[in-house]
């Protein structure tokens, strides 16, 4: 077996694999940022959008899960492609040219918004849709060619923490820059993220290119070198073997002159052709010269996997490849993160309702019902009193009042920074108030749109819970996964875990916080087993297709769930809590199921996903 190059390099891609796996997660950054911004400005998105929702809770909600829908509509068919690029142009490549997608989307999704155009903004989400779930098939490819044998698992988990620092940072940020300078300008702040994911996406293609460039060269040389020393020993040994024929020949030739010395007094009764004819030509076949080390030197260079071509297998062909156990963990993606992923995308709005910013005692109302109840234009103290006229004492959670109906129009000396002329509604309700405008804002809703502020950032960073666990457990979490195994076990438990969180945010009312903390350790239990189960159920040549694969399955889910939770919370008056909670549970119970299945299935066939693969 040749001694290539790359033995030889290996301290260096060690060092490079963590380079390339740092821009990678930098990337992930980004584009988590960005995908997540709706998520974090729901209440800012229903109150910025309230002209183009035509101030409807339903409406704003279907327009607004419709921008998680469609994101994932085109990935139920993309992805396979988006794995066959993968696997075609090489990881790296892919990694840029999605990175540049998922840029293009959000410049279209903030010049939507800045138009308040959900049309434009769809458009947008759609683009970046196209970038945003390939995106990771070409990370996690990636993952798989840098650390295959080498800390796989931890490799991915360091992508999952790196990456979600992202969302977790999205979800603090985000707020805090709609609340103060507007909510187009926290959706362009995503372009910015996405600016420095396609930077670092050209870092990985620059140093992964010069890498195989080296290699190449070295492989190339080490060839050439091998074929020079094969060429030069062969050489010596045909002088060796000239040498030791031209000593016999002379050794034969004195024999000869001997011989015909010792016979010459005895000439005449000697044949003139004698016996010795044979003899005298031992030197004609004596010696057969072969070249032992014959066999091709370059059938030992060993080319990449994905340098042999894809042409020859199609995507299709290598899916109807694929073994049980990779369906049923596609299945379990589907259930499992229906319970986690379309929970963040509304976690801001169910926060809001259950706990930081819940609907007044109904027996309270304002003194002067049909007046502002504070800011520039209140006169006198409009406070919120009950049915016997004593003053409400709101609990910190609960939404100060609002006037039951306002009449008001522009006047000069303090409507100059108003979005509108007049304000009329005969029947106000908290969908007509939108905190960015400075009407709501200074002049005749300031306690709401204070308390509204103050909770929108409060919920932010507690929905950031899961995604900060995952950030910080993650690598820890992939690293005791390569050392005990246990995948599918651990996909079990992560599952039950789900069951319970969202059970207590259906049924209590106690802090989110501890749900949060179970179902961001679900979160990232699940996440650090999963994804690395995948290799592992294919063949090495057909990795990049089964990420693609898993990746437009999961998209299912993550296409029709959000749609079934809008109708959910149409159907129930515009009400989270319950119900939506239910169908979490629901898939949840769903993904248990799936689990125990896969834990069966994986021990009658040599407990691939549970057993410890050592590594090389």
């Amino acid at each position: 077996m040749m001694l290539g190059s790359s033995d030889r390099r290996l301290p260096e891609n060690q060092e490079l694999r963590w380079s390339i796996l740092l821009m990678s997660c930098i990337t992930m950054t980004g584009v988590y940022f960005s995908f997540d911004i709706p998520a974090a400005l729901h209440q800012q998105l229903k109150d910025y959008m309230s002209t183009a929702s035509s101030g409807d809770g339903s409406s704003f909600s279907i327009k607004f899960n419709l921008l998680y829908s469609v994101y994932s509509m085109p990935n139920i068919i993309l992805p396979f492609f988006g794995g066959t690029i993968v696997d075609s142009l090489g990881a790296h490549t892919a990694v840029l040219l999605f990175a540049m997608f998922t840029l293009l989307g959000q410049i279209l999704f903030a010049i939507g918004a800045s138009r308040k155009s959900w049309n434009i903004m769809l458009i947008g989400r759609i683009v970046y849709g196209f970038g945003g779930e390939s995106i990771s098939v070409a990370t996690s490819t990636l993952n798989n060619k840098w650390f295959q044998g080498k800390e796989l698992a931890l490799s991915f988990g360091v992508t999952i923490a790196v990456s979600r620092l992202g969302s977790v940072a999205n979800n603090w940020l985000s707020p805090l820059v709609a609340n103060e300078h507007g909510t187009d300008v926290a959706i362009w702040l995503g372009c910015g993220m996405n600016c420095l994911s396609v930077l670092m996406a050209a870092g990985i293609c620059w140093l992964t290119v010069r890498v195989e460039s080296r290699e190449g060269s070295a492989q190339l040389e080490s060839s050439a070198n091998q074929m020079l020393t094969e060429a030069l020993l062969s050489d010596n040994d045909l002088r060796l073997e000239d040498e030791i024929v031209h000593d016999d020949k002379e050794d034969e030739q004195q024999d000869l002159e001997r011989i015909e010395e010792d016979t010459s007094l005895v000439e005449d009764v000697l044949p003139q052709d004698g016996d010795y004819d044979d003899e005298c030509d031992l030197s004609e076949g004596s010696t057969v010269v072969t070249n032992n080390n014959s066999r091709p030197i370059l059938d030992e260079v060993v080319l990449p996997a994905d340098s042999y071509p894809l042409s020859s297998l199609s995507c299709l062909s290598q899916i109807s490849t694929f073994g049980s156990m990779f369906w049923l963990i596609s299945l379990s993606c589907i259930v499992v993160y229906g319970s986690v992923l379309p929970f963040n995308n509304i976690a801001s709005g169910i926060l809001l309702e259950r706990n930081y910013f819940t609907a007044p005692p109904s027996q309270c109302r304002l003194r002067y019902k049909d007046q502002c109840s504070k800011g520039d234009l209140v006169k006198a103290s409009n406070d919120a009193i009950d049915s016997d006229g004593n003053h409400c004492d709101l609990e910190l959670h609960e939404q100060p009042v609002l006037p039951t109906s306002i009449h008001v129009d522009a006047s000069d000396d303090i409507s100059s920074d108003w979005d509108k002329e007049s304000y009329s509604f005969d029947n106000l309700t908290e969908n007509d108030v939108d905190c960015g405008d400075a009407f709501w804002k200074n002049s005749c809703t300031a306690d709401f749109c204070l308390a509204q502020k103050k909770a929108t950032e409060k919920s932010g960073r507690v929905m950031s819970i899961p995604y900060l666990l995952s950030a910080v457990l993650s690598p820890f979490c992939g690293h005791i996964v390569d050392k005990i195994g246990k995948r599918a076990i651990i996909a079990s438990l992560a599952s039950i875990i789900l069951i319970c969180v969202h059970l207590c945010l259906a049924l209590t009312h106690s802090s989110p916080v501890i749900p949060l903390v179970g179902q961001g350790l679900a979160y990232v239990c699940y996440a650090a087993v999963i994804w690395p189960s995948v290799p592992l159920t294919v063949k090495e040549e057909s990795v990049g297709t089964a990420f693609g694969a898993i990746v437009a399955i999961q998209n299912i889910g993550l296409a029709l769930f959000p749609l079934i939770i809008a109708a959910i919370y149409t159907a129930s008056d515009d009400k989270y809590i319950p119900n939506v909670e239910y169908f979490f549970v629901f898939c949840a119970i769903l993904g248990t199921g799936v689990s125990i299945v896969l834990n069966v299935i994986d021990g009658k066939t040599g407990r691939t996903l549970n057993k410890v693969h050592r590594q090389r």
